[in-house]
C-alpha cells in the first residue's frame, strides 16, 4: 500500500479540478517569514523555561545546506526530548496562548494528529485535503517528540511494531471519519486503490469505537519509554519508529547552527542524522522533478 503517495495524488487531483493552486513565490516568501518569526519567538520563550527546541528533518537540512529554508520548501520541523515536550504542553496555556494555539496528543486540546503542532493566531492557511475539523486552518510549526528506545532487541521490536500498528489504526480511523472525497474518488478508479480503501475502511470501522483523537493519545503513550538509554527515535515522524532510531549521542548534547542568521539548536551530531535520513549526498539538491510543490486553497498572513 506504500505505493500511494497521499499528498501527491490529492494535490494533482485538486489542481486538475481547479480546487487548489500552487503557492506563489510571493506567498511562499511571506509564509517563510511568518514561520521564521514564529520559530524565533518560540525559541526565545522556550529558552527562558529551559526548553530546547531543535531543528530536525527538512528544516535541519535547510540550515546545513542553504543556511535557512530549502528554497522550494516552506514549513518548519522541530524536535524536543520527551521530558521537555511534556513540559511545553504543561506551560503552554500560561506562557504561549497569547499568540499561539496548540494541538497535541494527551493534552487539553482537541487533537487530530500524532504529534504536537503550534498554530499562529490571526493567520489563515488551508491546504488540499485539509478537512480535518480537529485542526485549525492557520500557519503552524510541527514539533516531534524524541523518545528513548529499549536497548533489548526483543523489547525494542515489540515496542516498535506496537507503535507502528497503533499509528496505522489511528490513521485508518481518521480516514474513516474524514477522508478527502477527491482522494477517495481517485483511488476508486484503480483496483489497487479500491483494495487500499477497503483495507482502511475495514480497519477504521473495526476500531472506530474510539475517536481518532483518542487513538492518537494511545499512540503517544505507546512510544514513550521511561528509562534513559543509548538510543532515541522520533516514532511519529515520517520514517516511523524503526527508521528514526539513532544513538542518543547523535542528538545530545545539542549544538547550534545559524538559520537565516539566527542561532537555533540542532542535534549534536547533525551530520550522522542527515546521512541517515537523506543519504551521504544530502548536500546535493534533488532534481527539480523530485522537489515537492505545495498546493493551497487559502492563505492570509
Amino acid at each position: 500500500m506504500n505505493s500511494f503517495n497521499y499528498k501527491d495524488i490529492l494535490n494533482d487531483t485538486a489542481r486538475k479540478q481547479g480546487i487548489a493552486r500552487t503557492i506563489t513565490e510571493e506567498e511562499s516568501e511571506q509564509l517563510k517569514q511568518c514561520l521564521f518569526k514564529m520559530v524565533q519567538d518560540l525559541d526565545q520563550r522556550c529558552r527562558k523555561k529551559e526548553i530546547h527546541l531543535f531543528l530536525v528533518g527538512g528544516s535541519l537540512l535547510g540550515a546545513v545546506r542553504h543556511k535557512g529554508f530549502i528554497p522550494w520548501d516552506d514549513d518548519m520541523d522541530l524536535g524536543l526530548v520527551r521530558e521537555e515536550y511534556e513540559k511545553l504542553k504543561s506551560i503552554f496555556s500560561t506562557d504561549f496562548s497569547d499568540e499561539y494555539e496548540i494541538r497535541c496528543p494527551n493534552s487539553a486540546s482537541p487533537n487530530g494528529n500524532r504529534f504536537m503542532q503550534v498554530f499562529k493566531k490571526g493567520t489563515v492557511l488551508s491546504t488540499v485535503g485539509d478537512n480535518n475539523p480537529l485542526q485549525p486552518h492557520m500557519v503552524y510549526i510541527d514539533i516531534f517528540p524524541y523518545d528513548y528506545v529499549p536497548e533489548n532487541k526483543v523489547l525494542r521490536l515489540i515496542k516498535g511494531f506496537n507503535a507502528n500498528i497503533l499509528m496505522f489504526i489511528a490513521s485508518c480511523v481518521m480516514d474513516h471519519r474524514y477522508m478527502d472525497e477527491n482522494y477517495k474518488a481517485f483511488l476508486q478508479k484503480a483496483q489497487k486503490g479500491k483494495l487500499f480503501l477497503l483495507i482502511r475502511k475495514i480497519t477504521g470501522t473495526i476500531f472506530s469505537f474510539y475517536k481518532p483523537e483518542r487513538w492518537f493519545d494511545i499512540v503517544d503513550k505507546s512510544i514513550q519509554y521511561d528509562k534513559e538509554t543509548s538510543l532515541m527515535t522520533s516514532a511519529t515522524g515520517r520514517r516511523h519508529y524503526f527508521n528514526e532510531i539513532y544513538p542518543t549521542t547523535v542528538f545530545l548534547p545539542l549544538s547550534e547552527l545559524p538559520f537565516q542568521g539566527y542561532p537555533l539548536y540542532v542535534p549534536g551530531n547533525w551530520n550522522e542524522y542527515l546521512v541517515g535520513n537523506y543519504g551521504s549526498n544530502y548536500m546535493i539538491p534533488p532534481d527539480e522533478s523530485k522537489r515537492e510543490s505545495h498546493f493551497i486553497t487559502e492563505i492570509k498572513i
